[in-house]
């Protein structure tokens, strides 16, 4: 019977990971202190480019959770991800 493997160091996926998920919460909370001084064209794009990110963010944790047992990482990631479809209803229904 192979004995189990033991990491000497942390996953740098695993920290590149949550460096993302840090990131979008940057990125989310840049976007409700500018949104009001966007144009039109800004906010929609920005709206649109977080969005994708806020997605493929969640496909990635959602595989990653569910390879390493890291299900703590679901949590801001899909808080984060319905944070950013709220900024953008507001933008796109209230905004103008």
């Amino acid at each position: 019977m192979p004995a189990p493997y033991e990491r000497k160091r942390p996953d740098l996926l695993q920290k590149l990971f949550l460096y993302l998920i840090l990131f979008d919460w940057v990125i989310l909370i840049y976007l409700v202190i500018e949104l009001k001084n966007m144009s039109f064209r800004y906010g929609a794009m920005t709206s649109i480019m977080v969005a994708l990110f806020n997605l493929i963010l969640v496909n990635l944790c959602f595989r990653r959770a569910r390879r390493a047992e890291d299900s703590y990482q679901i949590y801001p990631v899909i808080i984060g991800a319905l944070m950013s479809f709220a900024l953008i209803a507001y933008f796109f229904f209230f905004f103008f």
